[in-house]
């Protein structure tokens, strides 16, 4: 940035210059012809040098440098000693960025007329671009001492004692300056910062008291002078200044700030919510910063409950400051995530990804919590979204898959398993899951090979897993097919299992169907006694009874199943006629 400024001071000077060095030559002409008649360059050499130079000037102003240059080169052929030529050289070359041509040209310029005030304006910038401080506090001076009420010149001046390193000259200028404008803000900072430079913090502070006395209703003065003490490990004083500030403006966002940023360093943490409050209150605080200090103070309240609810309290002034960000709703829904508040966290994770997160591990969480909460109907639409943004992901199938089969939608559901099922790659557990699940679905359609067929490839993955084993002994079962087999694998749950009345019901069931009656009584009434009052569950028993002869006892577990909620049809003409119907 500063280039560019120093470029575009230059092209002023060029045209400023070129004015003046036209004049200067227009004037000068009459004297030179007289001069140059007394033998010191001839009348034809004076016209042929005048006649360049303006051409010169013409092609310079038409922006043909090359030209312009090699014309004033034999102007200074002619004249090696005028000072305008070498001027106008040194402008020239700065158009070549030839900066040491240039320099050397300014200089030849300055030492033939050192009063142009033009040539020392060039030089401070060429010794500015070229890095010779030196060279450019030399030319601020004697540009100060030709026009000493000339504002700018002395800024200038001050900044180049400061590059050389001399603070107190540079401050004694700014000082001056005050004198003449009075006190100034950007003064009072430039000696706060030259003083903080030097380490004198206490006249540091005193530039920034002197900007209070003179703007008493200028409350960012104040914030200033706490920020300068809480820099400098003032910590006391800068804290009693912000207070200050609190007592005069209590929605001061940079004290409120300040004050819980002090109290949060110092493990006051409840003292710093109440001024975060305030901040989040008033929308202080940008996206980014309102999500850090969220994010800082979740996990701190992940391991201390006491900071739970000032973060909860927080959390909802955020997510109405910042109404439709996606992160602080996404925040929100890992909040409450963690605190199991499973529809809070479903509601904030749909919010953030209708406002366009795509997080992965977002998506994800928020399907299972959908499937927790039975919502299967957002489950499947946005599953189906998730999967457009993630399609070799197979967990997305898997709960979107999920979502379909409980709404009986089984066809999607075998469509989801089967291309999900493709994408598990080195997850054994995974691929076992998808297999179990397509063997339900297969069920579900009628299906009856294929379902056995994907139940068998489960249990090859992992032979002991307990769902598999069950439902894959209890759809044997109910088709009377291979019910050694069946009564093997629900063995195996109950054994794997004690005392879970669904895994007891189907072992039940399977020796019903195998006509041990007295052993099926057993299991299924421990069913039952394992609190499980399920329609399925008493219906079964009051079968066995039935195949007992307690045909009595049978028709009133046939009406608790009913009155449990059972309403098949065959269970209605069962509790109807008082006769087992299979």
């Amino acid at each position: 940035m500063k280039v560019k400024v120093n470029i575009l001071l230059f092209f002023v000077i060029i045209c400023l210059g070129a004015c003046s060095s036209i004049k200067t030559v227009s004037q000068k002409s009459d004297t030179q012809l007289n001069a140059y008649t007394d033998g010191d360059i001839s009348y034809k050499n004076q016209f042929r040098f005048k006649s360049m130079f303006f051409e010169s000037q013409r092609l310079k102003a038409l922006e043909e440098f090359e030209k312009a240059a090699a014309l004033m080169e034999q102007c200074l052929s002619i004249d090696p000693f005028n000072a305008d030529a070498h001027y106008e050289m040194a402008l020239l070359y700065i158009t070549n960025e030839r900066t040491d041509d240039a320099v050397f040209h300014a200089e030849k310029s300055f030492e033939l007329n050192p009063n142009n005030i033009w040539v020392i304006q060039l030089l401070s910038q060429l010794y500015q671009i070229s890095g010779n401080n030196q060279g450019e506090l030399n030319a601020y001076k004697n540009l100060v001492d030709k026009d000493p009420s000339n504002i700018e010149y002395q800024f200038l001046l001050a900044t180049a004692y400061s590059k050389t390193g001399n603070y107190k000259k540079a401050i004694q200028v700014y000082n001056k300056i005050e004198s003449q404008i009075g006190v100034n803000e950007d003064l009072s900072v430039m000696k706060e910062h030259l003083y903080i430079t030097m380490g004198d913090v206490e006249l540091a502070a005193d530039e920034i008291i002197k900007l209070i006395a003179a703007f008493p209703n200028e409350m960012r003065f104040l914030g200033m002078l706490a920020e300068l003490y809480q820099a400098n490990d003032l910590t006391e004083k800068s804290i009693g200044i912000y207070n200050e500030v609190l007592s005069l403006e209590p929605k001061n966002p940079a004290a409120n700030i300040a004050l819980a940023e002090y109290y949060r360093v110092n493990n006051n943490h409840l003292k710093a919510f109440e001024y975060l409050s305030f901040c989040f209150d008033n929308d202080v605080f940008d996206l980014q910063m309102a999500f850090q200090i969220l994010s800082s103070y979740f996990k701190m309240a992940i391991e201390d409950q006491k900071y739970l609810d000032p973060l909860l309290s927080l959390l909802n002034k955020a997510l109405i400051s910042h109404s439709e960000e996606a992160s602080i709703f996404g925040l929100s829904g890992d909040i409450h995530f963690h605190l199991n508040n499973s529809k809070k966290a479903f509601e904030a994770y749909e919010s953030s990804l209708n406002y366009g997160a795509t997080e992965y591990l977002m998506w994800s969480r928020y399907l299972l919590l959908g499937l927790e909460l039975l919502e299967y109907d957002r489950v499947y639409e946005n599953g189906l979204k998730a999967i457009e943004l993630y399609p070799f992901q197979p967990t997305l199938y898997l709960f979107t898959g999920f979502a379909a089969s409980y709404n009986k939608e089984y066809e999607k559901s075998l469509s989801l398993f089967k291309k999900g099922v493709n994408y598990v790659v080195n997850n054994t557990p995974l691929k076992a899951e998808f297999y179990s699940y397509l063997g339900d679905a297969y069920h579900s359609v009628g299906d009856d090979n294929k379902s056995d067929e994907c139940y068998e490839k489960s249990l090859d993955l992992i032979p002991d897993n307990i769902v598999v084993l069950n439902n894959y002994s209890y759809y044997l079962s109910l088709r009377g097919k291979d019910l050694e087999k069946a009564e093997r694998m629900s063995k195996q749950c109950v054994e794997l299992v004690p005392d879970q009345s669904t895994y007891e019901d189907t072992y039940g069931w399977v020796l019903y169907k195998q006509k041990r009656f007295n052993e099926a009584k057993e299991w299924l009434g421990k069913a039952i006694n394992t609190g499980d009052n399920s329609p399925v569950i008493l219906e079964h028993y009051g079968d066995v009874l039935y195949n007992l002869g307690e045909k009595k006892e049978a028709l009133e577990y046939w009406k608790k199943a009913k009155g449990a909620g059972g309403n098949s049809e065959l269970l209605n003409k069962k509790v109807r006629e008082g006769v087992l119907h299979e």
